[in-house]
């Protein structure tokens, strides 16, 4: 019985082959009009699926087509090309994928967004403004229709949510880095979490998250170094990695905390923000959010903000600077 399967990425993906001989590398295919040819065995096993059969998880992600599972390179590495154009000014990949999400809905509802409401949007992601260059701006104000569709979605070069550690049948993908990192799966299906349960996801770093009815305490170990961010003015203390969901929960956390060792700022005088209360004791910082509480729609609309430091703020008693962003969609 002949095994037919079909290339999913690639420049013009969709090519079937059926696979002659794999007794060997490299693996011997013939396509359906009678073309044969010699293809690496790796090669084989990452760029070809069995026909009928979804694109493997690990490559999820990078999905140009989502009706047909395709992978075109070209697009793909152009829109990832677009999303380090913009991690300098987040030090981090999943803000700069979060910042132009919302940025490109905001554009398609108004098509006169320009440069300085894009800095100031960017301001309101914890990014640096005067860290965007023109350049970069230029690229997404003038990026096409599909790849604003892309961009605009919860799939594409989204860090996925991750089932709770110890879950049975849990697939635990890594986080894509500042590199873009390894291809990883789609994300598995969330677990309910019972109260009082304690979720540390693979991919998040030094960030502990426990639900008990209404409250999420979040600790994080202040002396914890996960070394420099890409740009090497930061060291990385700790990161969600992106938006994550509340276990258990709707809502969705974004949360970063990092030192800045050339630049020595005064210790933090504040404990309380929009609806986020912390306490440090010894190197444990300890932050308590009431997921009951709303302070109404963010300035897309989309979602409900349910808490917020409201940019990077200065850890309490500590030099660490914090960004916090808890949210919900809107049904």
């Amino acid at each position: 019985m002949t095994s037919h399967y079909e290339q999913f990425l690639g420049s013009k993906p969709g090519t079937v082959v059926e696979l002659i001989d794999e007794s060997t590398a490299p693996y011997r295919v013939r396509t359906e009009s009678g073309f044969e040819f010699l293809i690496a065995a790796e090669d084989f096993r990452n760029y070809y699926r069995p026909v009928g059969e979804p694109t493997p998880k690990r490559w999820g992600y990078l999905v140009t087509d989502p009706a047909t599972g395709m992978i075109d390179s070209r697009k793909a590495g152009g829109l990832m090309d677009l999303i380090r154009a913009f991690e300098p000014a987040f030090q981090d990949f999943a803000k700069a994928r979060d910042f132009l999400g919302e940025a490109v809905r905001r554009m398609d509802v108004e098509p006169s967004e320009d440069a300085e409401q894009l800095r100031a949007l960017a301001g309101q992601f914890g990014g640096r403004p005067a860290d965007l260059g023109d350049r970069a701006i230029d690229r997404l104000l003038h990026a096409d229709a599909g790849a604003r569709r892309l961009l605009a979605g919860d799939s594409y070069a989204v860090v996925p949510i991750l089932a709770e550690v110890g879950g049975e049948g849990q697939e635990a993908p890594a986080a894509i880095g500042p590199e873009g990192g390894a291809p990883q799966p789609a994300a598995a299906k969330e677990r309910k979490t019972a109260p009082g349960k304690v979720r540390q996801a693979a991919g998040m770093k030094n960030v502990e998250l426990t639900v008990d009815g209404d409250r999420l305490t979040v600790v994080v170990d202040l002396s914890k170094d996960f070394g420099p961010s890409k740009s090497g003015k930061t060291q990385i203390v700790a990161s969600t990695e992106g938006n994550r969901s509340v276990p258990g929960r709707t809502e969705k956390i974004g949360l970063n905390v990092y030192r800045q060792e050339s630049k020595k700022s005064a210790k933090g005088r504040k404990s309380s923000f929009k609806n986020v209360e912390m306490t440090v004791e010894g190197d444990l910082l300890r932050i308590t959010v009431d997921l009951s509480k709303e302070f109404g729609p963010s300035k897309s609309g989309k979602t409900i903000i349910i808490a917020s430091t409201e940019g990077n703020q200065l850890v309490v008693g500590r030099e660490e600077k914090i960004g916090l962003n808890l949210y919900k969609k809107l049904e």
